[in-house]
């Protein structure tokens, strides 16, 4: 709603202007008889079309606005909505390798983390919507091949310990160990275990 409040107000200058064009149009109709005289009222009546169609033309404005203004707040909320239960369904469908690539952030203990952005898991992560780059789009030019990711915060709510494999309560040694060595060969094993 604040994007299409914004892109009206970009129209700054002409909506004043149809504004004063309303106002102007409107005045001179209901201009009282006293004010005129008998000339001008006789002048008046004989451009009225011109002096109502000028209004038509500024109110069809300013209501054309206020339609596209609530059909963009309409198709936002519903692409948003679109959006949020495709990444639920995307979260729900994570194979072996792209759990244990988010299971990393766990692991580590950190929002951000560099990944290998060749790596097929990470591949299909970033481009669901799921990772996102840490420090923006990287460019062109940039070659590298491990870059700062971090969880997406659209995705956030969605991952939860039971998701990836994790149990809040705690975990047994054995479970523990396992969910160490099942981490994937692209990322280093240095984590220390405490």
């Amino acid at each position: 709603m604040a994007k299409c409040i914004s892109r009206f107000g970009r129209f700054a200058v002409l909506n004043w202007i149809m504004l004063w064009f309303i106002l102007v149009n409107g005045m001179i109709v209901m201009l009282p008889a006293s004010v005129v005289g008998e000339e001008g009222i006789r002048w008046i009546t004989n451009h009225n079309y011109y002096w109502y169609a000028g209004m038509v033309v500024g109110v069809s404005y300013f209501v054309s606005h206020i339609i596209t203004i609530i059909c963009s707040s309409i198709f936002e909320e519903a692409s948003s909505k679109s959006q949020a239960s495709s990444l639920q369904n995307m979260i729900k469908c994570l194979d072996f390798t792209e759990k244990a690539v988010l299971r990393e952030f766990v692991l580590q203990r950190r929002s951000v983390i560099n990944l290998p952005i060749n790596e097929p898991a990470v591949k299909n992560l970033l481009g669901a919507g799921i990772l996102t780059y840490a420090y923006g789009t990287p460019q062109n030019g940039d070659l590298s091949t491990m870059k700062a990711m971090m969880i997406a915060l659209s995705a956030r709510p969605y991952i939860t310990y039971k998701i990836l494999g994790l149990s809040k309560s705690g975990m047994s040694e054995e479970q523990i160990e396992q969910i160490l060595n099942e981490r994937p060969k692209f990322i280093g094993r240095n984590l220390s275990r405490t």
